[in-house]
């Protein structure tokens, strides 16, 4: 039996309509995700400058120089209560479950261990919520300021997803001047 003819009249505009609105859904996540990379480069700059505005011409010199002989500087995650003494920047777990969900979203706290011999006037950590695709879902800056060598921070902060939303997070080091 042959679909009819109001079946086929009705079917074909709801499949190019579906066709279109996949279509624009895709371009809008497109856009979205070059609007947060733009965003996300648009705030480091606009910090940078602030702080060689606000810091002394000496300090500025030091600070944001690019000097090759300084290591470059990375950060590391795990789950142990304490630093393992990587050298790096290290964001560790305070409490059994690093992770919890309130009223307000997911609150993440931990603990982040400066392993350098460095002193940072600035560092920014991302908290990055990915999905099951491993897309990122949710960005969260933390920023640090006056960050000796050797000193330990603790943290907290909040996204404003639940924690049955996303699948997995990490931690990126957005800067550390």
């Amino acid at each position: 039996m042959l679909p009819s003819k109001r079946f086929i009249e009705i079917a074909v505009p709801v499949a190019a309509l579906a066709v279109v609105l996949f279509v624009f859904d895709w371009w809008q996540r497109s856009r979205l995700e070059r609007f947060r990379a733009e965003t996300h480069q648009q705030f480091v700059a606009d910090l940078t400058a602030a702080l060689k505005k606000a810091l002394p011409a000496a300090e500025n010199n030091l600070l944001f120089r690019d000097d090759a002989a300084i290591p470059p500087v990375s950060i590391t995650f795990h789950n142990n209560p304490m630093p393992r003494g990587t050298g790096q920047i290290e964001i560790f777990n305070l409490a059994s479950s690093s992770a919890y969900t309130d009223a307000s979203g997911t609150r993440v706290t931990g603990e982040l261990s400066n392993g350098t011999p460095r002193h940072f006037s600035l560092v920014v950590v991302a908290l990055v919520a990915l999905d099951n695709r491993g897309k990122v879902t949710r960005r969260q800056q933390m920023i640090f300021t006056g960050f000796a060598a050797g000193e330990r921070r603790a943290f907290e902060t909040t996204l404003d997803l639940p924690l049955d939303q996303f699948a997995a997070h990490r931690f990126e080091l957005d800067a550390a001047r």
